[in-house]
């Protein structure tokens, strides 16, 4: 998902000038996909283990990002490519910061998601 996100994101700050716009409105539903997996598997992985999860700031913090990203994932779509009418310039002066703060947002996701491997503390009881 975080891949095809940064396709269109990177496109549309200036990279790769030759690949046309227009065409990469079909990775959304890519997106939306590796989305639907992602939550499947992650809802699968704080029921095996809820404890280490949600007594963890962090995974707070990373599911607020993926909030916030997704919403901007959305508006970009909106904004940048449900509209037929725009021109390439268009398109990048409408996405250019939205693209930067989908960037900003998947990168402190996934950092949040990797901190929580070396956060958490192990509760113990006293005997």
């Amino acid at each position: 998902m975080v891949g095809a996100n940064a396709v269109v994101d990177l496109r549309l700050l200036g990279v790769a000038r030759a690949i046309p716009l227009a065409p990469l409105k079909r990775l959304f539903r890519i997106m939306w996909i590796g989305f639907a997996m992602n939550a499947v598997t992650g809802i699968l992985l704080v029921l095996a283990y809820p404890t280490k999860s949600l007594t963890n700031p962090d995974f707070y913090i990373k599911l607020a990002l993926i909030g916030f990203a997704i919403w901007v994932m959305q508006k970009l779509n909106v904004q940048v490519f449900q509209d037929s009418n725009l021109s390439e310039a268009d398109m990048i002066a409408r996405g250019a910061t939205l693209a930067k703060f989908s960037i900003f947002l998947w990168f402190g996701a996934i950092t949040a998601g990797r901190l929580l491997a070396y956060t958490y503390k192990y509760l113990t009881f006293p005997s």
